[in-house]
């Protein structure tokens, strides 16, 4: 194998990774939505060890509907926001074409601006425009990316994040729900103590789940996410808990 070879292949993506940002985003939301339905029931319905049987089945039916529901939601608002900005993308970059070629000097000015900003000096500028302005294509990306702050988003798979949001978003989301399935001849308040502690290690491997992925430090990655995720399901259980006044 030639050297070249073996040095594209270290420097290529993990497949994952390009879905690290709907996982993150879905697992949170999973895990400190499914909390919220739990933290409310346990405060208000499982407060009375006669009720115990019904107040699991009540948590259950909400926890679940409540899972799937917006597990369903977020995936589909996933798909169409990377569709909405795909869109978008086409559009205006449609407007940048036709204005390089009407505008071509101007747009050229405005490129040799841009690269300035960036650190490059004015010869330096003007050379790469001239470059950039013999691959049409590329330089129409260039300026919808540094005059309009907008990457390309054509490369995103629409169905695949979207579905990637969704498998997130349940599966992470499901894990406080778990005590309420496999305990529920259990003291109440006993079983919601260790519903909290799953959700506590959702966000733990989840936090290294990113670790895996970003490759950076594994402690301040997963304190990271436990923290955030913490601070979110804290202000879920206190909200919950208004219920049982």
């Amino acid at each position: 194998m030639k050297k070249a070879d073996v040095h594209f292949r270290g420097h290529k993506r993990s497949p994952l990774s390009a879905y690290l940002r709907e996982v993150v985003y879905g697992a949170v939301d999973g895990i400190i939505t499914t909390f919220a339905v739990v933290a409310g029931f346990s405060g208000a319905a499982l407060s009375s060890d006669t009720t115990s049987q019904l107040s699991f089945a009540v948590v259950l039916l909400f926890g679940l509907a409540n899972l799937f529901a917006d597990g369903v939601s977020m995936g589909l608002g996933n798909f169409l926001a990377v569709r909405s900005e795909q869109g978008l993308y086409r559009s205006l970059r449609v407007c940048e074409k036709d204005s390089s070629e009407l505008n071509g000097t101007r747009e050229a000015h405005e490129t040799v601006l841009a690269l300035i900003e960036k650190g490059f000096s004015e010869t330096d500028a003007k050379t790469l425009t001239q470059i950039y302005r013999k691959n049409e294509p590329y330089w129409v990306d260039f300026i919808l990316n540094n005059e309009l702050k907008m990457s390309n988003p054509m490369d995103e798979n629409p169905l695949s994040t979207g579905f990637a949001t969704f498998i997130a978003f349940i599966t992470f989301g499901f894990i406080p729900l778990l005590p309420f399935v496999l305990l529920d001849s259990v003291n109440p308040e006993t079983v919601f103590r260790i519903s909290a502690m799953g959700a506590f290690i959702a966000l733990v491997i989840l936090g290294i789940f990113k670790w895996k992925i970003v490759g950076t430090n594994a402690f301040k990655s997963i304190l990271e996410v436990v923290v955030i995720g913490g601070l979110a399901a804290t202000v879920a259980f206190f909200v919950g808990t208004l219920f049982a006044l």
